[in-house]
């Protein structure tokens, strides 16, 4: 449905639709944080505030279908504070549900000013009357019903025709128990009180695909004394708890004035701040020139001058970045919501934890992580963390944990995903890729554990044994490696079977200016971003060896896989060698044959446009101090075709 707004109300749609925005970022966590401690009444007081001023915006714009769950939702809070309701996960679930609804309507009227209307959300409407009725709710992960809510039910239910009077004593008996569950009960128990012929009727419905729901023909349950009874037995139940609840420390918030600037203002700021720095790196090498050709009292103000404008220029780069950083709770923020509904639908117990979520990171980057790491606490919760029945036999908590934390590492940043589940056999993966051909089993014999924890961000591996909805069809983490490189990140896997398994993700603070080294072939320049050189040596001849089909190069008596830059850029070889760069590509260095080093400049990268962008092994570009067009390198993904062949190799 098309909302149409007033022009004198645009600008309050605007307003409203930022709040609303900043009000849901920060909802997942406070709910996920509420069903761990529900009686942290400041907690729901933030809640139902919440909701009333998203209710009371939308309904000043008149946005009925938001109005209408919004205030729902503020209903159901508004009775846990006041101890009228209990908190269930399957409340839970309708209130994420109800969320849900509500950011969607709020991300279509930010993209296309369309919003839902009363009929597209009168399902959920009629989930959240049914919970402030008191009336039972499904289970999402069991598809039956709450124990509790089923029992005060089962007064008087009608069955469908042709159910065994034994089948309904039972059904009546175990009210909150699915047929399957009801089934597993029985085989349980001790022989001489197994109900045995109501056995061969279950195992019929069963395969029938019916549920206890399906045999209920009608229910007449008294529901003004189910609410009567519940207000009155549950506030003595949570008054109880309250007392062994233990005290929250509140966390002290500080105060601050802040203003609203669209983003398009700050990267335009950006774009000529990086300008400026081209410009200052044209004017340093220009003034240094001078110096040398020139001498005199005007050409020292002249570098004075240079000198105080390049640390001004320093300043207001480093003034602007600073507006792009934002903190990564941003998107940490979402992941408490992601665990808790996965762990429910795979039947696990996971506790999430999160550290360093105040860890600041360039705006551009932050928007590109957030897939990879959704990618990745999947796989620990689906591959990862095994059942709580499989925890307990191995001496392990029932509950798993994951953890998620982020910090700074001198201009980088170190973002990982750690869970104390089954760990990754190297063995098994190389395994897998031998069966897929990826590597040889000759090749397989010289990989250590490292180097095969990498096969698994090769495109279409996976070591699942069934595919899920989950997981298993052998993409996603080819998806993580290929962004996080694009970025100029690397990744490490570090694994212990059976005790877990942690990846580290080591990014960049920022993509728009970065320290670079200047290298040369053919006298062509080119720009490597610093970060992945670890030194530089001079070429010497005597060093060279032949290793099967490669070459190495000897250094400090470790020998590293060499390759020369023309072969990489497909140029001819002059064979006139004057350097070495050292580099990291993945867990291994390698030597990288130049003909001239021009050394170390900061850079602005530029984008080449749509039709350049997908150019292998090259990132992007840039103009150097003296004016010339400079192509910036990705070593990681020239090198990408030599990975295997030379773990084999070099060993």
């Amino acid at each position: 449905m098309r909302i149409d707004v007033p022009p004198e109300l645009e600008e309050i749609l605007e307003e409203f639709l930022v709040e609303a925005e900043e009000i849901l970022e920060n909802l997942d966590q406070d709910l996920i944080d509420l069903e761990n401690n529900p009686d942290d009444k400041e907690l729901l007081n933030k809640i139902f505030r919440g909701m009333h001023t998203l209710k009371g915006g939308a309904g000043f714009l008149n946005l009925t279908s938001i109005v209408e769950v919004a205030h729902r939702i503020e209903d159901i809070f508004n009775k846990l504070r006041n101890d009228e309701m209990e908190l269930s996960p399957e409340l839970m679930d309708v209130i994420l549900e109800g969320v849900d609804i509500i950011k969607s309507a709020i991300a279509s009227i930010k993209e296309s000013r369309e919003i839902p209307d009363l009929e597209e959300v009168k399902p959920i409407i009629e989930k959240l009357d049914k919970a402030l009725k008191g009336e039972s709710l499904p289970s999402e992960a069991s598809g039956g019903e709450s124990g509790r809510e089923a029992k005060s039910d089962s007064g008087d239910v009608e069955f469908v025709d042709g159910i065994s009077e034994e089948l309904k004593k039972l059904l009546r008996e175990h009210p909150d128990k699915d047929l399957a569950g009801l089934l597993e009960e029985i085989i349980l128990m001790p022989p001489d009180k197994r109900p045995m012929e109501v056995i061969p009727e279950i195992e019929k419905l069963i395969e029938e695909g019916k549920d206890v729901k399906d045999l209920i023909k009608k229910k007449e349950p008294e529901k003004p004394k189910a609410e009567s009874e519940t207000k009155e037995v549950q506030p003595k139940k949570e008054k109880t708890e309250e007392k062994k609840a233990p005290p929250k420390t509140k966390k002290e918030v500080k105060s601050s004035e802040t203003i609203r600037v669209d983003v398009e203002r700050v990267e335009n700021l950006m774009n000529l701040v990086g300008e400026i720095v081209l410009d200052r790196n044209r004017i340093l090498r220009v003034s240094a020139d001078v110096e040398k050709e020139c001498r005199g009292e005007s050409v020292e103000k002249l570098l004075e001058a240079v000198t105080s404008l390049d640390r001004t220029v320093s300043d207001l780069q480093v003034a602007v970045m600073k507006l792009r950083m934002q903190p990564i709770k941003k998107i940490f923020s979402k992941f408490p919501r992601l665990v808790r509904d996965l762990a429910r639908k795979l039947k696990k117990k996971v506790q999430l934890i999160i550290e360093g979520e105040d860890t600041e990171l360039d705006r551009s980057i932050l928007d590109k992580l957030e897939d990879p790491l959704i990618h990745l606490v999947r796989n620990a919760l689906d591959h990862g963390i095994e059942p709580p029945e499989e925890r307990v036999m191995k001496g392990k908590p029932e509950v798993g944990t994951i953890r998620l934390f982020a910090y700074h590492e001198g201009d980088h940043i170190v973002v990982g995903i750690e869970d104390d589940g089954r760990g990754i056999d190297p063995e098994k993966i190389k395994k897998k890729a031998i069966e897929k051909g990826l590597i040889t089993p000759e090749q397989a014999a010289q990989l250590s554990d490292k180097e095969a924890y990498e096969l698994i961000f090769m495109p279409g591996f996976s070591t699942a044994e069934k595919v899920s909805d989950v997981s298993g069809r052998g993409v996603g983490m080819d998806v993580v490696a290929s962004t996080i490189h694009s970025l100029r990140g690397s990744i490490e896997i570090d694994s212990e079977v059976g005790k877990g398994t942690t990846i580290y993700l080591k990014l960049p603070l920022t993509v728009a200016i970065i320290r670079t080294l200047m290298i040369g072939v053919k006298n062509q320049v080119f720009a490597v971003p610093l970060h992945s050189v670890v030194e530089v040596v001079r070429y010497n001849p005597d060093l060279v060896k032949e290793v099967g089909s490669f070459k190495s190069f000897m250094l400090r008596e470790e020998v590293l896989p060499l390759f020369s830059l023309n072969e990489l850029l497909e140029y001819e070889d002059s064979g006139e060698k004057r350097f070495v760069v050292i580099v990291k590509v993945g867990e291994r260095l390698i030597a990288v044959s130049i003909e001239d080093l021009y050394g170390e400049e900061e850079i602005v990268i530029k984008s080449l446009g749509e039709l350049l962008a997908d150019i292998p092994g090259i990132a992007g570009a840039t103009i150097a101090g003296d004016g010339r067009v400079v192509l910036i390198l990705d070593l990681n993904s020239l090198l990408s075709d030599y990975k295997i062949k030379l773990a084999g190799a070099f060993k």
